[in-house]
C-alpha cells in the first residue's frame, strides 16, 4: 500500500528536505507559470504555498480529454491530493514487474525478469488527478486560466511585468521558442498509448514494463481487473516506419487488447539530461525551467512525473530564498547519479543484449521502483554484488564507454550542432 501523501504538506516536507527548514512567505511578488501539466501544477501549488500571487496558463481545458501519459506515477506523496479514485488514483499498485524478452517476434524468449515493489505508486487517471490539483489550486486562490494558449508575444510581456516567470510548456519549452532555439534538446522517445478494456486479471494489481530487445519498451499499467493503460514507446533515433502497427504487434504478442487508431495517443517523453543544465534558470530573461522544459527525465526509461514535482518545488525553493542563480546545479546534483546509472544500463538495449538487462534487473530486483531511480546507490550497490555481470558490461567497448561518459557527465547536450 502506498505511503503517507495525504496528510500534512508535501511541499513544506520538501522544503525541509532540502535544508530549507523555513522559507519566506511574500505576498507581493508575482509569478506566471505557463503549461498547466504536472510539473506546471505542482509550481503553482509550491508557489501558492509560498503566498505569492499565482497565474497559471495551460492550453487544454482540464475538464476535457488530455493526452493520458504517464499515468503510472511511482512517487504520488508530492501530490497533495487525498488518493481516492475520485481524484484520479485508481490502482495502488504493489509492484512493477520487467521483462526482458530476446526479441519481438514469435520466437522469443525470456531472458530474465524482476520484480520492484512500489510503496509509494499509483496508476492513474492522469486527467482525473490533473482536473483535481486544478481545483484544489483555484480553492487556494490560485488564478487557473485553462483553455488559455500563451504566445510567444505575451510570454515576453510576462517576463517584464512577472516576478518570475515559470516555464512548464515541455520541449521545446516556450522559451526555447522564444529565442529560436528549438534545437536545443537532445533527444527524446516517441510513445503511443491507449486507454483499453479488456481481461486484466493476470497482471492486476501489479503494472508490467516489457523489454524486447529494441530501443524501447512497451507496457500494461492495469487500473482494475478490466481496464489498463497500454502503450510502446521508442528513441528518437530507432523509430519504426509505422508507428501504429508495431503498437498492434506489441500487443498481440504481449496478449493485449489492441487500441483502435481513434483511441491511441502520440506524444514524446524527453531523454534526460536532454538540455544543458545552467539553461534551466534565465536570468536575463526571468524564466525559470522545470519538468520537461529542463529536459529532465529517466535516461533508460523517460519516466519523469516525480523529478517534474521535484524540480517546480526545488525551484520554487530557490525562488524564496534568492537563490535561483544555484537552482540549475542543486537540480542536477540531485538527478546526477540517477542519469548515470540509467544511461549504463540503456546501453544494453542500445547493444543488443537483453542477457546483460536481464541480468541487472535480476540483481537489482526487489529496490522500490522509485529507488531505483532517485536512490540508484542502491542499485549500484547491488550490481556490486554480481561482478562477473559487471565484467559482461565493462567487457562490451561500447558500455565501457558510456560508463565513462556517464561519469564525466559528457551528455547528449554537448554534442548538439550549432544549438548551444
Amino acid at each position: 500500500m502506498t505511503q503517507g501523501g495525504d496528510s500534512g504538506d508535501p511541499f513544506e516536507a520538501f522544503a525541509k528536505e532540502v535544508g530549507a527548514e523555513s522559507v519566506e512567505r511574500d505576498r507581493q511578488r508575482s509569478v506566471v507559470v505557463v503549461g498547466g501539466a504536472m510539473a506546471g501544477l505542482a509550481a503553482a501549488y509550491a508557489f501558492s504555498r509560498l503566498e505569492w500571487d499565482v497565474t497559471l496558463y495551460e492550453r487544454q481545458r482540464f475538464d476535457e480529454k488530455r493526452v493520458n501519459c504517464g499515468e503510472a506515477m511511482t512517487d504520488v506523496t508530492r501530490i497533495p491530493l487525498a488518493k481516492t479514485p475520485e481524484n484520479g488514483f485508481a490502482n495502488d499498485t504493489p509492484a512493477f514487474e520487467v521483462q526482458v524478452f530476446t526479441g519481438d517476434e514469435t520466437d522469443r524468449s525470456l531472458a530474465g525478469s524482476g520484480r520492484f515493489p512500489a510503496s509509494r505508486a499509483y496508476v492513474t487517471d492522469r486527467g482525473l488527478v490533473e482536473r483535481a490539483w486544478a481545483k484544489r489550486l483555484r480553492d487556494d486562490g490560485v488564478d487557473v486560466r485553462d483553455g488559455t494558449g500563451v504566445t510567444k508575444a505575451q510570454f515576453r510581456e510576462f517576463e517584464g511585468t512577472a516576478d518570475l516567470v515559470v516555464d512548464a510548456t515541455g520541449q521545446p519549452s516556450m522559451a526555447s521558442k522564444v529565442e529560436g532555439r528549438t534545437s536545443e534538446y537532445a533527444g527524446a522517445m516517441t510513445a503511443l498509448n491507449a486507454d483499453v478494456e479488456g481481461d486484466f486479471a493476470d497482471v492486476y494489481p501489479d503494472s508490467r514494463i516489457v523489454f524486447e530487445n529494441y530501443l524501447g519498451y512497451s507496457w500494461v499499467f492495469p487500473k482494475s481487473e478490466s481496464r489498463a493503460n497500454v502503450g510502446i514507446g521508442w528513441a528518437q533515433d530507432r523509430q519504426p516506419d509505422d508507428y501504429m502497427a508495431a503498437f498492434e504487434a506489441a500487443c498481440e504478442r504481449n496478449d493485449w487488447p489492441v487500441p483502435t487508431r481513434e483511441q491511441a495517443n502520440v506524444y514524446t517523453i524527453p531523454r534526460g539530461p536532454s538540455l544543458e543544465p545552467s539553461r534551466a534558470w534565465l536570468p536575463e530573461r526571468n524564466v525559470v525551467r522545470v519538468g520537461d522544459a529542463a529536459g529532465i527525465a529517466n535516461r533508460f526509461t523517460g519516466k519523469g512525473i516525480s523529478q517534474a514535482i521535484e524540480s517546480a518545488y526545488l525551484a520554487a525553493v530557490h525562488a524564496a530564498t534568492d537563490s535561483l542563480a544555484s537552482y540549475h546545479e542543486a537540480l542536477y546534483s540531485r538527478l546526477r547519479d540517477e542519469y548515470r546509472l540509467a544511461y549504463v544500463v540503456r546501453g544494453a538495449l542500445e547493444d543488443g543484449r537483453p542477457d546483460i538487462l536481464s541480468g541487472v534487473m535480476q540483481a537489482v530486483s526487489g529496490i522500490d521502483v522509485e529507488d531505483v531511480d532517485r536512490s540508484p546507490r542502491k542499485a549500484f550497490a547491488r550490481l556490486a554484488r554480481h561482478p562477473l555481470l559487471v565484467a559482461r558490461m565493462l567487457g562490451s567497448r561500447p558500455m565501457l564507454g558510456r560508463a565513462y561518459r556517464a561519469w564525466t557527465d559528457d551528455w547528449e547536450y554537448r554534442h548538439l550542432d550549432g544549438a548551444q
